[in-house]
C-alpha cells in the first residue's frame, strides 16, 4: 500500500507541474485583462498538434517545439485582437462566451485537420526509467520537472526583473495609471495572451509526451482542469497557480489509483466546484473574482454582471427591437405544424421536426434560466441528461405509461437541479457559470462511469415507447413521437408565458439586473432562483424524456459540454429572455445540421462561429432581448 501510495503522489507531482503552467496561462490573463480566457484549452491543443505535424514532415522534435510554441504565441495574440479586444467595453460575461465560442471552433477545425482519432505523439525519454524505491520516475517525468521549474523561475523574475514584466504588473494593478505613465496597456494585453499561448502550447507538448498521445479534444478537459488548478491556489496568484497545480495532480492521481482511472476528472471537477462554492478566492488569491460578478451574490463588486445586460445593448450604441409573439399565436404556429403528418410528410421531415421541437423546448428552460434570471448555465446538458436517463430506466424496467415518464423525468431533473444546484445560488457572474459548467462535466462523467446504472459507454438500448395511458393510445409510430414532441413544447412554452408575465418572471429580471437592489429590497433572493432551477430543470427533464423514447437509446455522449454550447448559441441567435426567440433559435440551430448534412464535420464549427459574430455583432439576438 505504502509502494502504491509512493507511486500516485510521483505522478501526481508530475502531472501537477503541466497543470500548474496551464493555470499560469489563465493567472496571467485574468490578472492583466480580468478575463477568464477558456481559449487556453485551445491553444494547448494548437501548440500539441503543430509539433506532432512538424515532427511527422520530418523536422526534429527540438526543432519543433520552439517553432510551435511561436505559433501559438502569435495565435493568441491575434485572438486578444481581432476576438476580444473589440468586447472591452462590454459586461464581463461576453469575453468569456467568446473565448467558449473560440475553443469550440478551434476544436472543430482541429478535427477536421488531424480526424477525430488518437494521434501518437513522439516521446524519446520515455524509455529512460529511474526507480525510486518500488515507484518510478521516467525521462519524461523528469523533463517536465525540470522545464516546469525552469519556466516558472523565469517567468518570476521575468515579472520581477523586466521592465516588460513590471508594466504588466502594473497593468494588472491600475490600468487607468499605467496608461497614464506612458505603458501601452492594450499592446501589454495582447501581450499576455501570447505569454499565455505560449505556456498553454508548452504545456500541451508536455502532455503529448507524457500520455504518448495527443486528441483534438484535449483542450476542454485540460484547459478546465488548467483553471480548476488557477482557482485552487487563487486566480489572480501566480505562485497560487503552481501550488494549485501541483495540489490537483496529487488529487487526481490518489483517485485513480485508489478509486479507479475514469474517476481522475470527477475530482479535478468536484474539486473546481468545491472551491467556488467555499473558497472562490482559492488559497493566496484576493477578492478580484468579484470584479467578475463577485463570489456572493449580494456582495460583487458589479451590480450587473448579467450576460443580458450586454446583449439588451447596454452601452447605449444600438437601439433594439423587441419581437415578442404573444402566446395565443405561438401556440396556433405549433397547432399548424401539427398537421404535417396529415399533409404526407415523410419520416426524414418527422424526425427533424421532433428533434427541432426537442431543441425548442431546451431552448425555452435555458432562456428562463439565462435570459430571465441572469444564470447563465455552461452546463445545461446536465438537466437534459437527467430526464432522458430518468425515462430510459422507467421504461425499461418499469412498463409505465407515457404520462407518469414524461412527469418522472421532468421532476427528476427538476430536483436535480434545485439540490445540485443549490449551493451555486449564492454565486453571480462568471463563477456561477463555471459552477454550472462543472457540474454539467461531472454529471457527464458520472453517467460515463457509473456502469451499473447507465451501462457507460455502451449506453442504454432498446428504450420502448410508452403507450398513453388516456386511452391506451400506442405511441410506438414516428407521427405519434411528432406529436407527442409538439405537445410537449406547447406546454413548455405555456408554462414559460405564464412565469415570465408574471409577478415571478417581473422578479426573476429584477434579480438578474441588480440582485444586491434586489436583495435589500426584501425580494427571498435565494428562493426565486431555486424557483427558476425548478421550472428550467423540469421542462429540460421533458425534452430529455421526449429525445430518450425518439432515439430509442441514451449514452452520455448525447449530453457533453457540446450540447450545452449548442443551447446557449440557440438563446443567444434568439434573444435572451424572449419565448418567441427561444423557438426561432432552437428550430434554426436545430435544422442547422440537416442542411450541413453533406458537411457534417463543420456543425460545431458553425455553432462557434455563430455564437462568437452574434456575441460581436448582433448581442441582441434576432428577436432581441427582454
Amino acid at each position: 500500500m505504502l509502494e502504491l501510495f509512493l507511486s500516485q503522489i510521483l505522478n501526481g507531482v508530475v502531472i501537477g507541474f503541466v497543470y500548474a503552467l496551464i493555470a499560469l496561462g489563465f493567472s496571467l490573463v485574468f490578472g492583466v485583462a480580468n478575463i477568464i480566457n477558456f481559449a487556453q484549452g485551445a491553444l494547448l491543443m494548437l501548440g500539441a498538434f503543430l509539433t506532432f505535424t512538424m515532427v511527422r514532415l520530418g523536422a526534429p522534435i527540438a526543432v519543433a517545439i520552439p517553432l510551435a510554441i511561436a505559433i501559438t504565441t502569435a495565435t493568441g495574440m491575434l485572438i486578444e485582437r481581432l476576438a476580444l479586444r473589440p468586447l472591452q467595453n462590454a459586461p464581463y460575461i461576453a469575453p468569456l462566451l467568446s473565448t467558449l465560442a473560440i475553443a469550440i471552433i478551434f476544436d472543430a477545425a482541429a478535427e477536421m485537420i488531424w480526424t477525430a482519432e488518437i494521434q501518437s505523439f513522439p516521446s524519446p525519454l520515455s524509455k529512460y526509467v529511474v526507480f525510486v524505491g518500488s515507484a518510478y520516475l521516467t525521462g519524461v517525468d523528469f523533463l517536465i520537472i525540470a522545464v516546469s521549474l525552469s519556466v516558472m523561475a523565469g517567468l518570476m523574475l521575468f515579472l520581477s526583473r523586466s521592465w516588460m514584466g513590471k508594466a504588466l504588473r502594473a497593468t494588472a494593478q491600475d490600468p487607468e495609471a499605467a496608461t497614464q505613465m506612458g505603458i501601452n496597456v492594450p499592446l501589454m494585453r495582447q501581450f499576455s495572451f501570447g505569454l499565455a499561448g505560449a505556456l498553454g502550447a508548452l504545456a500541451g507538448v508536455l502532455i503529448g509526451m507524457y500520455y504518448m498521445s495527443v486528441f483534438p479534444q484535449m483542450g476542454i478537459p485540460y484547459g478546465l482542469k488548467g483553471f480548476a488548478a488557477a482557482l485552487l491556489g487563487g486566480l489572480s496568484s501566480i505562485p497560487g497557480a503552481i501550488v494549485g497545480g501541483i495540489l490537483l495532480g496529487i488529487f487526481e492521481s490518489l483517485a485513480s489509483g485508489y478509486v479507479g482511472e475514469g474517476w481522475r476528472d470527477v475530482i479535478a471537477f468536484s474539486v473546481l466546484l468545491l472551491v467556488l462554492i467555499v473558497r472562490p478566492h482559492g488559497l493566496f488569491g484576493n477578492k478580484s473574482l468579484d470584479a467578475l460578478g463577485g463570489a456572493s451574490g449580494a456582495t460583487g463588486g458589479i451590480p450587473t454582471t448579467s450576460v443580458v445586460a450586454s446583449m439588451a445593448g447596454a452601452t447605449g450604441r444600438t437601439k433594439q427591437r423587441l419581437i415578442e409573439a404573444p402566446l395565443l399565436v405561438l401556440l396556433g404556429v405549433i397547432a399548424l405544424f401539427a398537421l404535417l403528418p396529415a399533409l404526407g410528410g415523410s419520416n426524414y421531415l418527422l424526425q427533424v421536426g421532433t428533434q427541432a421541437a426537442i431543441y425548442a423546448v431546451l431552448a425555452v428552460s435555458l432562456t428562463l434560466l439565462t435570459g430571465s434570471a441572469g444564470i447563465i448555465s455552461i452546463g445545461h446538458a446536465a438537466f437534459f441528461g437527467v430526464g432522458a436517463y430518468a425515462a430510459a430506466l422507467a421504461g425499461r424496467n418499469w412498463g409505465i405509461p407515457a404520462e407518469a415518464a414524461f412527469l418522472l423525468a421532468g421532476v427528476a431533473a427538476a430536483v436535480f437541479a434545485a439540490v445540485l444546484y443549490w449551493p451555486t445560488i449564492r454565486l453571480s457572474g462568471h463563477t456561477v457559470g463555471l459552477a454550472t459548467l462543472a457540474i454539467g462535466q461531472i454529471v457527464y462523467l458520472v453517467c460515463l462511469n457509473w456502469v451499473d446504472v447507465t451501462r457507460g459507454p455502451m449506453g442504454i438500448p432498446g428504450v420502448q415507447r410508452p403507450s398513453l395511458l388516456l386511452g391506451g393510445i400506442d405511441m410506438k409510430s414516428l407521427a405519434a413521437q411528432y406529436w407527442q414532441a409538439l405537445v410537449v413544447l406547447a406546454i413548455a412554452v405555456t408554462i414559460a408565458f405564464a412565469m415570465l408575465n408574471s409577478p415571478i418572471g417581473r422578479t426573476w429580471r429584477a434579480i438578474r439586473e441588480d440582485r444586491l437592489a434586489a436583495r435589500a429590497s426584501g425580494v427571498p433572493v435565494s428562493r426565486y432562483l431555486t424557483l427558476v432551477f425548478l421550472v428550467s430543470g423540469f421542462l429540460a427533464g421533458l425534452a430529455g424524456a421526449q429525445f430518450a423514447f425518439l432515439q430509442n437509446f441514451v449514452s452520455p455522449e448525447s449530453f457533453m459540454i457540446d450540447t450545452s454550447i449548442v443551447l446557449i448559441s440557440m438563446i443567444v441567435l434568439g434573444g435572451l429572455g424572449n419565448i418567441t426567440g427561444a423557438l426561432v433559435g432552437g428550430v434554426l440551430l436545430a435544422l442547422l445540421p440537416e442542411v450541413l448534412r453533406e458537411f457534417a464535420q463543420y456543425r460545431m464549427l458553425a455553432y462557434g462561429a455563430i455564437l462568437l459574430l452574434l456575441l460581436r455583432f448582433r448581442p441582441q439576438g434576432l428577436a432581441g432581448t427582454r
